[in-house]
């Protein structure tokens, strides 16, 4: 029996995420995580019993909760307590924040095969494929195992400091214009560009982390480390809000919840490469590993690219050209939507595993009965949480007194439905990558960039927000939203 470490080599190999079609982040690390296999005592077994199994995924599902819930947390004491134009340019922080973990270009997920490929015993990593076949009583290969993490290592260090390069270089003068313009102190608003320049220079050069823990088995340690990471931002940036902070202190609280979730993981870290120090890797070895796992991240991270430029880079043109402002209410409303989307598609990420033993049995009433529950589980919640939003939501940003509203009723309609149909989309597109299968990196890239051109063609030509929205949606219309389920039903008629 082949020691592949990994559940789904049963269905005929490494099953992929559906990376950038606007999955959460933190789905996609557990994603990939929940069908992990380890070596324990000598031997091939189950890293964890049906009943850890569930336990995990529980903690998995809190940490996507605690994930989305943490940043909606803020909006109430932010609305209040923050000017409209400020609250536009912390939109733009987070924004940023989420560009630069797209530029991770699919690297985690080819050093976490890395690191549970050698600690199940493999001799050497294989740019495709799993390798040769690894005996049952073989012993984890930690030495490969460190050099797998030494260049994980180096990796997000040079990534880390060149995206903090880039940002100061070129985002400090935006970010200072986009304040002028806005009539906030620019003074205030470059320290706090600095903070989040040095917040995310260290969430890069951690992303190691993960890998680590989750090519080890630990993927609850992981969960847990991700609520660490959120739940302490959430936390300090209530009590900074509440103390009359503004944009830099908001700052600081990133990098305070970075250096917290770092301890933490110190400790769930203990013993993963056995006596072995990635920092005695042979340089040559680590050398090699780069070039061994970096084919196949750049198809990965080409797709994460395109997902951003279809959802969220319409929010920096809109902030330069109506101002932060305009900005801020359009990114609040995106942002609630697409927590909204995110929890609906809950469903379908926790059937993963199921869809796929199901694959393996060619099981089609299975499939067609976990894939439409799925699916009518996904509608149900998102259109009750968007009615919730739509018609609940602005009269309580009344009450309470925020300094930002939604947008107007009929543009927020039209971009719920817009993203109504994007989770649809990404929901079949998810079930299509459980059969090893992923076909839409030309599709997503042509909309990624059709999607960009048009958004700053329209802006330019003075085009309200409404436009901007539908220039999405009719792309996305054009083909992705109907193209893949389609696909996936006809994968269900004929299995």
């Amino acid at each position: 029996m082949i020691k592949t470490g990994i559940r789904l080599r049963r269905a005929g190999g490494l099953v992929k995420p559906a990376i950038g079609m606007d999955l959460p982040w933190m789905a996609k690390r557990a994603y990939l995580a929940i069908p992990s296999l380890t070596m324990v005592g000598g031997r091939m077994k189950w890293l964890i019993g049906q009943a850890s199994r569930h336990r995990a995924l529980a903690v998995g599902l809190t940490a996507q909760i605690v994930q989305y819930g943490s940043a909606l947390l803020l909006i109430p004491f932010m609305v209040t307590r923050l000017s409209a134009p400020t609250i536009g340019i912390w939109y733009i922080f987070v924004t940023v924040q989420s560009l630069a973990m797209v530029c991770d270009f699919g690297f985690q997920p080819s050093f976490t095969r890395a690191i549970a490929l050698a600690l199940s015993g493999a001799r050497k990593l294989e740019r495709t494929g799993l390798g040769e076949a690894v005996p049952q009583d073989e012993q984890p290969n930690y030495r490969l195992a460190a050099e797998a993490l030494a260049a994980a290592h180096r990796f997000y260090r040079l990534l880390a400091l060149g995206v903090v390069v880039i940002l100061v270089v070129c985002g400090l003068p935006y970010i200072t214009m986009l304040a002028r313009e806005g009539g906030i102190p620019t003074g205030s608003v470059q320290t706090a560009w600095l903070l989040l320049c040095g917040s995310i220079g260290l969430t890069l050069s951690f992303l190691w982390i993960s890998p680590l823990l989750m090519g080890s088995g630990r993927v609850e340690q992981n969960y847990l480390y991700i609520i660490a990471n959120r739940s302490t931002f959430s936390i300090l940036g209530i009590i900074v809000l509440l103390s009359g902070g503004g944009l830099v202190a908001l700052a600081m609280t990133l990098i305070g919840a970075q250096i917290f979730a770092r301890l933490v993981a110190q400790r769930f870290m203990r013993g993963t490469l056995g006596d072995h120090d990635a920092r005695n890797a042979d340089r040559d070895a680590v050398r090699d590993v780069l070039k061994i796992v970096s084919p196949n991240a750049g198809r990965m991270g080409a797709v994460a690219i395109s997902g951003f430029l279809i959802t969220r880079f319409s929010l920096f043109v809109i902030s330069s050209v109506a101002g932060v402002a305009v900005g801020g209410t359009y990114a609040l409303s995106l942002q609630l939507l697409m927590a909204l989307c995110a929890a609906a598609q809950l469903p379908m990420q926790v059937a993963m595993p199921r869809l796929v033993a199901a694959r393996v049995a060619q099981d089609g009433i299975e499939l067609r009965r976990i894939f439409g529950a799925a699916m009518m589980l996904y509608g149900t919640i998102y259109l009750t949480g968007a009615a919730f939003v739509l018609f609940a939501i602005p009269p309580l940003l009344t009450l309470i007194g925020s300094h930002i509203a939604l947008l107007d009723r009929p543009v927020l309609a039209l971009l719920a439905v817009i993203l109504l149909l994007e989770g649809f989309h990404s929901n079949a597109a998810f079930f299509i990558t459980t059969a090893n299968n992923v076909p839409f990196l030309r599709s997503s890239i042509l909309s990624g960039i059709a999607v960009a051109t048009g958004v700053i063609l329209l802006s330019w030509g003075g085009a309200g927000v409404a436009w901007i929205i539908l220039c999405q949606g009719v792309v996305q219309l054009a083909y992705n939203n109907w193209r893949w389920p389609l696909m996936a039903w006809r994968e269900i008629a004929r299995t």
